[in-house]
This record gives structure tokens, sequence and C-alpha cells, in this order.
């Protein structure tokens, strides 16, 4: 009867560490490009943001602001512009104080490989510096990320840029 309980407890391990390696995958694959994103603002020589490679070819980035509850969809090539036109006015953007969380299936709640982020993040224009926080969800396909879902306060942020500018 030991025994039979001892292979139990070993499946049942096993099982829960290869679910937790994917996402230990995914965490560390989304540091990178975390990294990737606050060194392009920090290098003033970097003219491309070299992160293609991070996303799946139909990558969606889902962001959800006052007025819009089903939200925006931004696909790859918009998206990546979009830290290139961040770059070209003059802002800087770092993300800094991270917790990475293991995401779950959204239809059978078992852990999928996901990740989810909350994170602190600094937006600068010139001399001006604003604070905002997030939450992103991240699903990945074949070990690239297939689509971001965030929340985040855009336009509290961006209230607070134009009482600064003005």
């Amino acid at each position: 009867m030991r025994i039979i309980i001892f292979f139990l407890l070993v499946s049942v391990f096993i099982s829960c560490k290869e679910k937790h390696s994917n996402y230990n995958q995914n965490a560390l694959f989304f540091q990178e490009l975390v990294s990737e994103i606050n060194a392009y603002f920090l290098n003033s020589e970097m003219y491309n943001i070299p992160i293609s490679q991070y996303y799946t070819d139909d990558f969606v980035f889902h962001s959800y602001v006052a007025g819009n509850k089903k939200g925006n969809e931004t696909h790859k090539k918009e998206y990546i512009n979009s830290f290139k036109e961040m770059k070209t006015a003059g802002f800087s953007l770092n993300i800094g104080h991270s917790i990475y969380l293991p995401g779950i299936d959204e239809k059978t709640f078992d852990f999928d490989g996901s990740v989810r982020v909350y994170y602190g993040a600094t937006l600068s224009l010139d001399s001006v510096e604003v604070d905002f926080s997030g939450y992103q969800t991240i699903n990945f396909l074949d070990g690239k990320i297939s689509e971001v879902w965030e929340w985040a306060d855009y336009g509290g942020v961006n209230n607070q840029l134009v009482d600064f500018i003005d």
C-alpha cells in the first residue's frame, strides 16, 4: 500500500512540475523582453527596437481604456511601432518593479504556462516623470508571446503629463 501511495505522490509532483516549467520558461522569456524594451529607451543611439522575435506573427495587444469596455486591439507591427513613435517624440519608458505569477486557463482553471505580471513603470518626457502601475496577462504559443491583455490608467498618465507640460 505504501508503494502505491508513493507512486501517486510522485506522479502528482511530476505533473505539477511540468506545468510550472512552461510558466518558468515563459516568465524568463518575458523578463528578457522587458529588459530589451528598457535598454531601447536607455540607449539614445538605438533607433530600432529589436523585439519582433518575441512575438508570434499574429500577435495582438489588448488594452482597456475608459469608454471602451471591450478594449482596443493593436496588432504586432503597430504595437512595436508605438515604441518607436514614443521614443521619437522624446518619451522614455522604464518598466521597473514587477511581480510575475503563473496564469490559468480561463475554462479549466488549470495552469497553462501563461504569465500574469503586476508592474510599476515610469514614463518620462523631458524632466517630467509619471509613475504608474499596470497589470498584464500574457499568453504564449510555441515559445512566443501570442496575446497580451493590459489594464493600466492611461488616462491618468496622460492627465499628469498634460498638467506638467502646459
